[in-house]
């Protein structure tokens, strides 16, 4: 068994397939370094090293002139599926889904296979080892652990990824029963479709709070009287981030639908309104994608919260 770490940069944050460099660093099961190399490629693309936010002014450490005489993506991909597909690899990387995620863009981009393979990420163990509740990227980590190296070199990310293993393994433990011991989920990416790799107490921990909120929700709608049948027949559902809010605005749209007649769901299939968020989540905005859908086939009508309380005004 052996240990790869990767990590990817793109020289455009507004286009994933812009891959402009993996850093790969593999190691044995004691983490002594086998292998570090930082296998450069030619974007084929504008540089934009603002990351995916103006002014953010990301330092990859490009030498543009490396890269414009470096090979694509079709011409390293045979070698970078053979790493990553290595039946006696564990892969792992640092908020992984995003590499694998930039994979996948530049396969499609040059019409090449899906990279199929498994992995870990060591950003989730360490939170879930820490016990703290927000991730932590590959800088802070390396100032808790007393290690320096260039933030944003492929090759020096990926190493300190492996480094952050290292770490977490010092105990004993092998990345396979330390994904275990915190009931991680491994990642996969098959035919294009990736499964996050996650910790299971947390999904169940989010299906549990997402149950009793919608039982109070359920609860306070029993308790507003029915004054008005305008919206009799008509089923809503709302944007999730609203719906976890516990907030006014979330207690003035419940009203405002059942005072006059109207129901509440949580699933868009029995829903034939869906009310969005003024401060829409990425969940949201995946959720929306098929309420659009369903807009445009004549089943639901979407709304603004705005819309939904002046209807009375009307």
């Amino acid at each position: 068994m052996k240990y790869l770490a990767f990590d990817i940069e793109a020289a455009n944050g507004y286009k994933p397939y812009s891959i402009c460099s993996i850093g790969i660093v593999i190691a044995d099961t004691d983490f002594n370094i086998l292998k570090r190399e930082n296998i450069w490629i030619n974007p084929r693309t504008k540089y934009n090293l603002n990351g995916t936010r103006k002014n953010v002014g990301i330092d990859l450490h490009l030498d543009k002139e490396l890269l414009d005489r470096s090979p694509d993506f079709s011409e390293v991909y045979p070698e970078i599926r053979s790493l990553l597909t290595d039946a006696d690899t564990l892969v792992f990387g640092h908020a992984v889904d995003s590499d694998v995620r930039m994979l996948n863009a530049t396969c499609k981009k040059y019409g090449l296979e899906c990279i199929e393979f498994r992995f870990l990420c060591s950003q989730l163990l360490y939170r879930l080892y820490k016990g703290e509740k927000d991730v932590k990227a590959l800088n802070k980590i390396a100032a808790e652990l007393g290690l320096e190296y260039n933030e944003h070199n492929s090759e020096d990310d990926a190493w300190m990824s492996m480094m952050t293993m290292k770490f977490l393994c010092a105990q004993g433990l092998t990345p396979l029963q330390l994904a275990d011991k915190y009931h991680v989920r491994m990642g996969s990416n098959i035919g294009f479709e990736i499964v996050r790799t996650v910790s299971l107490d947390g999904q169940n921990s989010k299906k549990g709070e997402f149950r009793r909120q919608v039982a109070r929700i359920k609860d306070f709608c029993g308790k507003i009287e029915v004054t008005g049948n305008r919206l009799n027949g008509n089923v809503y559902a709302i944007a999730r981030s609203l719906e976890m809010s516990q907030s006014d605005v979330l207690k003035r749209v419940l009203e405002q639908i059942v005072s006059n007649g109207g129901k509440y769901t949580t699933k868009l299939a029995k829903c034939t309104h869906y009310v969005t968020s003024d401060n829409a989540t990425s969940q949201d905005l995946l959720r929306e994608k098929r309420v659009d859908e369903l807009q445009q086939q004549g089943i639901l009508q979407k709304l603004t919260i705005q819309q939904l309380l002046s209807e009375d005004e009307q």
